[in-house]
């Protein structure tokens, strides 16, 4: 891959409902940047993402992975995540570290649920927002209907950029709606016409200097609004729709241009920091070290690895950083550049990469890596855990590692958590559902070989009425002075 500098940079997290294909889509992008050798399937267990035992096992994502490859002389940085609500806090991490959110529906399927929270929590971030309906090789598909609950529940900012060609088994290729070719096939999904008007709309919204020139009949350049698209998109103004499907690589390289051309770059997304006393803008040009933890994961062969984001300066290895949690400085061994399973050094980090760091034990989701201890991110705000079960070790064997293990897990996951109950002494784990929790007892079990057994806790009673009694009482009205 090219040298990366910061201008050239593209961060994307791929979100939404579960089953949409999204971990299918990264392994074809990197199939298709020539990356890997093939395309990686999540049916057969050989993607480059979905690498863990519980995540083959279960032919989808509990973790979020990173990917890197160029595109159109851009390099795109990608965080596939998890679908389902189970595992919401691997897709709030991703959300911080990037400037694009890619909203993926399945054509089929339509608005989920998680499609709601991961379009409402990028928009919370402030970053810019795409939809992705894949899939469109299904049966049964109703492109324009899909379309019209999009804009519906989102917004009319919602606007095609490509049509399908087809749809179902005749699904063939894409139409470009900001530059419609003069013969456009009859088989697409809308009135193409109709759509180009309102991208158009939605792009000169954003820039009153085109608006002006556009409303004066005024042709723009392509270039133009190839900028005007990513204004539009960063102010909020269009949120493009794209259709794909994974299974078949039809929509899929318009898509990745469209990634190149019109994501937004490290410094269109505006992020605020504390310095000292005051409230301040992080400068993605500056050359002052900002970054911060995003995701950990523990690693049996690395250990632990530190997931972070460079805002602005550059980490180099063997450096000294300052985290304000521990309020003293922390030597940078290792930096690693991550692409899904696979590990690469590195020297150092410019703003807007994504690296991780090694073996960094007192580093925590959420830690801002800094030049001074008077520089701090805001904190990453996850959901709170809201299901528990009383946790014990299976056999003796297992009692001396049971703590190690629970650690490492709270550690890796910002939404589990592990306290002991005052009253009924017993250890109870909590997170976001049963679901969530069984796979982290099986993580256990096969990563760190602890086994447990599991129960719904024991209610902590307080003290109430245990007995009857009997009393009198004699009430004197008083009247006059």
């Amino acid at each position: 891959m090219a040298d990366v500098t910061t201008q050239n940079i593209r961060n994307v997290a791929l979100a939404g409902h579960g089953a949409t294909g999204k971990t299918t889509l990264a392994d074809l992008f990197l199939f298709k940047a020539g990356v890997a050798s093939r395309a990686g399937s999540v049916d057969d267990g050989s993607s480059l993402l979905d690498t863990d035992d519980e995540e083959k096992g279960r032919k989808s994502s509990i973790t979020s992975s990173v990917i890197q490859f160029d595109h159109n002389g851009k390099r795109l940085q990608v965080i596939d995540t998890p679908g389902f609500p189970d595992f919401i806090g691997q897709m709030i991490g991703a959300l911080s570290a990037v400037e694009t959110a890619v909203v993926v529906i399945s054509a089929g399927a339509g608005i989920e649920v998680n499609t709601r929270r991961a379009f409402n929590a990028a928009g919370d971030a402030g970053l810019g927002r795409m939809i992705l309906i894949n899939k469109c090789d299904m049966d049964n598909v109703q492109f324009e209907e899909l379309v019209g609950e999009i804009q519906e529940t989102f917004g009319h900012s919602c606007v095609p950029l490509t049509l399908p060609v087809g749809i179902g088994s005749e699904f063939s290729g894409v139409v470009n709606t900001l530059d419609l070719p003069d013969d456009v096939p009859g088989d697409v999904g809308m009135d193409p016409t109709e759509v180009n008007q309102s991208l158009m709309d939605a792009i000169v919204e954003a820039d009153e200097e085109l608006m002006e020139r556009y409303l004066e009949g005024e042709e723009l350049s392509e270039a133009e609004l190839s900028a005007g698209v990513s204004t539009a998109i960063a102010s909020g103004t269009l949120i493009p729709i794209f259709c794909t499907s994974s299974k078949t690589d039809v929509g899929v390289e318009e898509f990745l241009d469209a990634l190149a051309s019109c994501s937004l770059a490290p410094a269109d997304v505006s992020r605020s920091m504390n310095s000292g006393d005051e409230e301040v803008a992080v400068d993605a040009g500056g050359d002052t070290l900002v970054a911060q933890v995003f995701k950990t994961r523990i690693d049996p062969f690395v250990s632990k690895m530190s997931f972070i984001r460079v805002f602005s300066g550059t980490l180099e290895k063997d450096s000294s950083v300052s985290v304000p949690r521990l309020g003293k400085p922390v030597k940078i061994g290792q930096l690693l550049s991550i692409n899904g399973a696979e590990q690469e050094n590195v020297d150092q980090a410019v703003a807007g990469q994504i690296v991780a760091l090694v073996k960094m034990e007192d580093l925590k989701v959420s830690d801002t890596l800094a030049a001074d201890n008077g520089t701090k991110l805001p904190l990453i705000e996850f959901p709170r855990p809201m299901v528990g079960l009383a946790v014990e070790p299976k056999s003796q064997a297992d009692q001396t590692k049971i703590s190690g293990a629970l650690q490492k897990i709270e550690d890796e996951d910002p939404t589990f958590r592990v306290d002991r109950e005052a009253q009924t002494k017993e250890m109870v784990m909590r997170g976001m559902s049963e679901l969530h929790l069984q796979v982290i007892e099986n993580r256990m079990a096969s990563r760190d070989k602890v086994e447990v057994v599991t129960r719904a806790p024991k209610i902590p009673y307080r003290e109430t009425v245990s007995g009857s009694s009997e009393g009198s009482y004699r009430h004197k009205k008083q009247t006059g002075g």
